[in-house]
């Protein structure tokens, strides 16, 4: 059983008014449109011709992940796309459910009415695209309901070093991290190879706390050679944890290809020379079993391990009655109490653990905050205009 965990619908239509979209949505459209400084090039590709090339390439199912879109009209209208496909072809696509959390309610009431309707799961969501974070209570209830539910969440994660592309998402590893030990049941897909944070699996500390965590491959041959990926994540994590995807119809291989295509990387995943049980897990059975297509592997429980207590105060709730000590986060104790946000700033202690990297564009950090191309046109004239007026104030005094 041959299936790719990962992909998107990006229909024909969606290219021939990539502007309006952009109005729209306008993170997800900057994403979809060309630009000079992406180096992705994406596909575009019908229902049909997806079905055409899985029988190409051999691909028994898809999962076929929902755009992280920001508004919550955006994602039930998405949600009916994919429901549609799954009563088409209901043999070869298997879909997750796009939600915007801030929608509060309304979106827990959308993911019911996918997943009673027959989603699979949730995902992909990009925290940064979509406005929020990952101990975001409106977020938090979502990932709730989803362990009620016992299904699995995508979510986008990117590295957080090398070159910038657009969709590089600014949310800190670390992050990822904290939610998995905060919820160590819920059955938790980190897109991407986890953007590296499959590496620290290594220290066996970690390798516990994400023991209920997976890995998809999607887009993997436009951020590292196949041959090393794979066999540097195979010394890092069990070969159950890890899932074939492909970011399909995004093209992998920029330069040689010039049409949406399964096949390139699955060739090279083949000529790696894996052993025939991880091969057959990797490309096919994990993702069988997370869909419940396949019974769960009877894995044995690591012995029990007492938690070891740490010093550092990082979790505290919102308004406790305690003393602030020397050894709680400073993060942790500006959240609780926003009053002291103002006294770290007087020392000069920063308290927020996310500040905007060096490589972000004025393009995307505009977009995942909603602005489209012509907000962000009014945007880069007022930026303009201040620099204009400061040289004016600068040549006034010296003048």
């Amino acid at each position: 059983m041959r299936i790719d965990a990962h992909i998107h619908f990006t229909p024909p239509e969606m290219a021939a008014d990539l502007a309006a979209f952009a109005e729209t949505e306008p993170y997800w459209g900057l994403l979809v449109t060309g630009d000079a400084v992406n180096h992705t090039v994406q596909g575009w590709a019908t229902p049909e011709r997806m079905i055409e090339d899985m029988d190409r390439a051999g691909i028994d199912r898809v999962i076929l992940m929902g755009e992280y879109r920001q508004r919550h009209e955006a994602c039930v209208e998405r949600n009916d796309q994919a429901l549609a496909f799954l009563r088409r072809w209901p043999d070869r696509i298997s879909a997750f459910t796009v939600i915007q959390p801030k929608a509060g309610a309304r979106a827990l009431d959308e993911l019911a009415r996918c997943l009673d309707a027959g989603m699979a799961g949730v995902g992909e969501l990009g925290p940064y695209g979509q406005g929020y974070t990952l101990d975001d209570p409106d977020f938090l209830r979502l990932v709730e309901m989803c362990i009620r539910r016992n299904v699995p969440l995508n979510l986008h994660v990117s590295e957080e070093i090398g070159h910038f592309y657009l969709g590089k998402s600014t949310t800190p590893l670390l992050h990822y991290y904290r939610l998995a030990c905060r919820y160590p049941e819920l059955k938790l897909i980190l897109a991407h190879w986890g953007g590296g944070l499959l590496f620290y699996e290594l220290m066996p500390e970690v390798r516990r706390n994400l023991r209920n965590v997976w890995y998809d491959t999607a887009g993997s041959p436009l951020l590292f050679p196949t041959a090393a990926i794979f066999r540097t994540a195979l010394s890092c994590v069990d070969h159950r944890k890890l899932l074939y995807a492909s970011d399909y119809p995004l093209l992998l291989y920029p330069r040689r290809q010039t049409e949406p295509d399964f096949r390139p990387f699955i060739t090279e995943i083949e000529g790696l020379g894996l052993a025939e049980d991880v091969y057959a897990d990797i490309m096919g059975r994990n993702a069988a079993r997370l869909l419940g297509l396949l019974p769960p592997l009877e894995v044995a429980s690591p012995p029990p391990r007492r938690p070891a207590r740490s010093a550092i105060i990082t979790e505290i709730a919102p308004g406790a009655a305690m003393q602030i000590t020397r050894l709680m986060a400073v993060s942790a104790v500006a959240q609780a109490w926003p009053a002291t946000q103002a006294v770290f700033e007087g020392y000069g202690i920063p308290w927020r653990d996310s500040p905007v990297p060096y490589w972000e564009p004025i393009a995307q950090a505009a977009a995942a905050r909603g602005l489209g191309p012509a907000a962000q046109q009014r945007l880069l004239e007022e930026l303009n205009a201040a620099i204009g007026h400061e040289a004016g104030k600068e040549a006034a005094m010296t003048g």
